[in-house]
Order: structure tokens, then C-alpha cells, then sequence
């Protein structure tokens, strides 16, 4: 997924269809979350801490749905629990590892236009620290029923956080090194600057 910093998220919108023939599915972000990404176009550093929020939420709701499997209640009217369940966490995974998408997408566009995203890039690893722990709990606590049902979906978050993880860390390496950089030639030439222009140079000789 692709995506321009001025427009809507449009590849978590319209770009969840593999082919013409294709099942369409649903939007992975609610109309709020479609609204907060416009208003922070021209803001990276929210933008990025939105999509953060944006993944927590899902990581959060599977970990209640989790729960409530182990419980027993996920629905009192459901013979199965495990079953009615896996089909809620299936969806959020594939929206989890839409939105990891989408982060990924930002964070790697405003790289190239040179933002400091070193603050950021430590928000993103860890939160996607966190994010792993949930999703490896969930493979080792699931029922029998879920990881039949949830293999593929919980396998695909997994890669598309760990993938993320990655990337984050081998950019923000990248930006303290080049920042680092940066910062010395800063110095050196404000340094420069304080010197007074057109001092003459020490003779060569004295007479």
C-alpha cells in the first residue's frame, strides 16, 4: 500500500481487493479514524502516533476476545464460544496487519522527505513489542478451534509486526546516523560563523 501524505489512507479504503473477482472487505478503520488520518496529512510525527492507536486498539480488542474464549462468554447464546470468536479476532488481525501496513507506508514516505523520525520510530518499536507478546499469547492460549480457524490471519499480523519491527529499527539506525551528522556540521558551522569575515591572515613574514 502506497500512499501520498496529503490524501486519504487510500490503500487501507480501496486496496483490499486482490483481484476483479475478488471478495470485497471491509474497511479496516471506522470513519472517525478515516477523519483523524486527514486532519493529520501534514503532520507526521500525530500521524504516526495515531496509527499507533489505531493498531493498540485491535491488539487490545483481540486480547479482550482472547479472554473472554478462556472465560467461556464470549456469547451466551453460542454453543462454541471459541467459534463465534475466531471470526471477530480473524477480522481484527487482517485489520491489525492493514494498519502495520499503512504505518509502514508513512513512516517510509516521510523518511524519504527527510522528517526527523527518531522520537517516533522508538514509539513504533515499542509498541510493536507489545503487540508481538499479545499475538504470540494468542497462538499459545488459543483453543484447538481457533488455531485451526485463526493460522493464516494470526500468521499474517505476525509477519506484517515483525516485518515492521524491522524496518522501524533499520530506520531510525539510519536517522541517528545521518542526524548525527548532521548535528556536527551544524556545529561546525556555526562555529565558522562566529568568526569575524574578512580577517586578514597573519603575515607571512615579518619585516
Amino acid at each position: 500500500m502506497k500512499i501520498l501524505a496529503a490524501s486519504l489512507p487510500i490503500g487501507l479504503l480501496v486496496g483490499l481487493c486482490a483481484g476483479a473477482g475478488a471478495q470485497v472487505r471491509h474497511d479496516p478503520l471506522n470513519a472517525g479514524e478515516v477523519d483523524q488520518l486527514r486532519e493529520s496529512a501534514q503532520e507526521p510525527k500525530k500521524r504516526i502516533d495515531l496509527l499507533i492507536s489505531f493498531a493498540r486498539v485491535r491488539v487490545l480488542a483481540i486480547e479482550r476476545l482472547r479472554s473472554a474464549t478462556h472465560h467461556g462468554v464470549a456469547n451466551p447464546s453460542t454453543s462454541d464460544p471459541a467459534l463465534d470468536n475466531s471470526g471477530k479476532i480473524g477480522d481484527l488481525l487482517a485489520e491489525l496487519a492493514a494498519v502495520i501496513d499503512e504505518l509502514d507506508d508513512n513512516l517510509e514516505m516521510y523518511n524519504r522527505h527527510s522528517e526527523d523520525l527518531r522520537r517516533p520510530l522508538r514509539h513504533v518499536l515499542d509498541a510493536e513489542a507489545d503487540f508481538l507478546k499479545t499475538l504470540e499469547g494468542l497462538g499459545e492460549n488459543a483453543t484447538a478451534l481457533q488455531k485451526r480457524h485463526l493460522a493464516a490471519a494470526l500468521e499474517d499480523a505476525s509477519d506484517s509486526v515483525k516485518n515492521s519491527s524491522d524496518s522501524a529499527r533499520a530506520m531510525l539506525a539510519g536517522q541517528i546516523e545521518k542526524k548525527g551528522e548532521e548535528k556536527s556540521k551544524e556545529k561546525l558551522d556555526h562555529q565558522e560563523a562566529k568568526q569575524a569575515p574578512g580577517t586578514p591572515a597573519p603575515d607571512a613574514e615579518v619585516r
